[in-house]
């Protein structure tokens, strides 16, 4: 009986605490989310960086007028769904600097027979003025609105056509070959996201193209380890 109690005892705690832990999660600051998924595309781009397979050639990454960082999962049974988040990063035109990055949403309807999760986490850089300008108008298919294919990594990327392609891809997992088409789904800048963050009124396209907004600190890591990346 004594035992029992005990054991009552201690499941009822661990309910609270659990209860007590999401209630403490939905209570978190809409902005210490916003921190959080630079977080998590920090650690994208370093997993893409870091896996001989997918790392983006440096020179490329230089090239680069935009970047898409997502974090992406599929999920379902029998009619499949996939969602996720990212940031949009683009090179200011007039200095040629990086601006400040912005949220996107992102997801993809899928019909067929599939049970299961997974994680997709995927890079697009966007090598042109249009591909840029698709993609921070709004909803935004990639391979759809601009044409997308994998890009290269290593040695290939010194006789890679770059003019092929509006968009190239990189994911962290392997089986993507150099040139080959891809379609990566839709993604769209999330204004209420970058309103809150950068508390201010202007819209995405004028944050994220601007001069006089400063880096906040959560999104430091981010942009320096880009930094990193693009001067070794």
């Amino acid at each position: 009986m004594m035992k029992n109690s005990l054991r009552f005892i201690a499941l009822t705690f661990g309910v609270l605490a659990i209860s007590s832990a999401s209630l403490t999660a939905a209570k978190q600051p809409y902005t210490e989310k916003l921190a959080g998924r630079l977080t998590t595309a920090e650690w994208v781009l370093e997993t893409i960086m870091v896996d001989a397979r997918s790392t983006i050639p440096r020179n490329l990454l230089r090239q680069a007028k935009g970047i898409i960082i997502l974090n992406q999962y599929r999920a379902g049974f029998i009619f499949g769904g996939q969602g996720g988040n990212g940031v949009l990063i683009i090179r200011n035109p007039q200095t040629g600097k990086w601006g400040v990055p912005g949220f996107m949403t992102a997801g993809q309807a899928s019909f067929g027979l599939q049970v299961g999760y997974t994680e997709v986490n995927n890079i697009y850089l966007l090598m042109t003025d249009e591909a840029v300008s698709k993609a921070y108008s709004g909803r935004f298919d990639i391979g759809v609105d601009a044409k997308a294919v994998a890009g290269p990594v290593g040695k290939n990327a010194e006789n890679f056509d770059l003019f092929r392609a509006e968009v190239l891809a990189y994911t962290a997992s392997s089986g993507l070959f150099a040139g080959a088409t891809v379609k990566g789904g839709w993604v769209s800048v999330d204004d209420k996201a970058n309103r809150a963050f950068y508390n201010t009124t202007y819209s995405s396209p004028e944050i994220l193209l601007s001069t006089w907004f400063r880096l906040p600190p959560p999104a430091q890591p981010l942009m320096a380890r880009m930094s990193a990346y693009e001067a070794e």
